[in-house]
């Protein structure tokens, strides 16, 4: 699954033992999906019980299959325990980034902070580290809001 010579989904290679970062370009499908998450599945089971950070630029993608949502949502929902922070960086519009990035986080109550291209070094930092460093990036989903306790009766499907 590759979008004009490369692939859709990427890992960064600035991940790391703290992070793990992906680029999103062009439009996602289920099958491309499933062949990255596992990359991200042995980078959260190396880690063992101690959390990761994801970082997330989308400032290439232009959309996504339902299918690969719900894939996403399932997949974070199986993890949940050991995500801690979500960087969002460079979607277009912060209005649509909102609502796609809340369908997955929602879930997997990581606090979830939106970083314009700009920033990718704060996002990366904080990441890491937890430090928003002076307020740069935009809160998206605090720490334990919604849906705190939740577990989806789909969970299995």
């Amino acid at each position: 699954m590759e979008e004009k010579g490369g692939k859709v989904i990427e890992r960064l290679k600035e991940s790391g033992d703290k992070a793990f970062g992906l680029k999103v370009t062009g439009r996602v499908t289920a099958a491309e999906v499933e062949a990255f998450l596992p990359q991200l599945e042995f980078a959260i089971k190396d880690r063992g019980k101690r959390t990761l950070g994801i970082l997330a630029d989308l400032s290439g993608m232009t959309g996504a299959e339902w299918k690969a949502r719900w894939d996403e949502i399932k997949f974070l929902s199986k993890y949940s325990d050991h995500i801690a922070r979500v960087a969002v960086v460079g979607a277009a519009k912060w209005e649509d980034v909102k609502a796609e990035i809340l369908a997955g986080t929602v879930l997997i109550q990581a606090e979830t902070r939106y970083y314009p291209s700009a920033d990718v070094l704060h996002a990366w930092h904080w990441v890491k580290t937890g430090d928003a460093g002076g307020g740069a990036g935009q809160t998206i989903l605090p720490k334990g809001s919604l849906m705190a306790g939740y577990v989806p009766e789909y969970s299995e499907v």
